[in-house]
């Protein structure tokens, strides 16, 4: 009998640890899913930040390149490697083209394939 009493209680202290140990594990994940959603939306944002500042650089790269088409146009070498970057590296749009392609005409220096028309 004491048997039966003992096998009942163990079973039911058993049955307890368990379900708190699953508990616990439940937590850990949940916890851990949580910490993984938090990353996802911070590298979101990064992605976001970066796509804001190459934005700002073509900004500024494109200001700087009329800057230096208007004031110093004799400056060619500056010019072109600043269009080369704007371009190129950084995409540069059709806004600037046609300003570049004339002061390009009007110094008889060929257009570079580079350039987008």
């Amino acid at each position: 009998m004491e048997t039966i009493i003992i096998a009942i209680i163990s079973s039911g202290l058993l049955s307890v640890i368990i379900t708190e140990v699953f508990g616990i594990i439940k937590a850990k994940r949940s916890k851990k899913s949580g910490v993984e959603a938090k990353l996802e939306v911070l590298a979101e944002e990064q992605k976001e930040i970066r796509g804001l500042i190459k934005q700002q650089e073509k900004d500024a790269l494109r200001t700087e390149l009329k800057l230096m088409i208007s004031d110093f146009p004799e400056e060619e070498s500056d010019i072109l490697r600043l269009a080369e970057h704007y371009f190129v590296k950084l995409g540069g749009n059709w806004t600037m083209a046609n300003i570049f392609s004339r002061w390009c005409k009007e110094r008889g220096i060929d257009l570079p394939s580079w350039v987008k028309q």
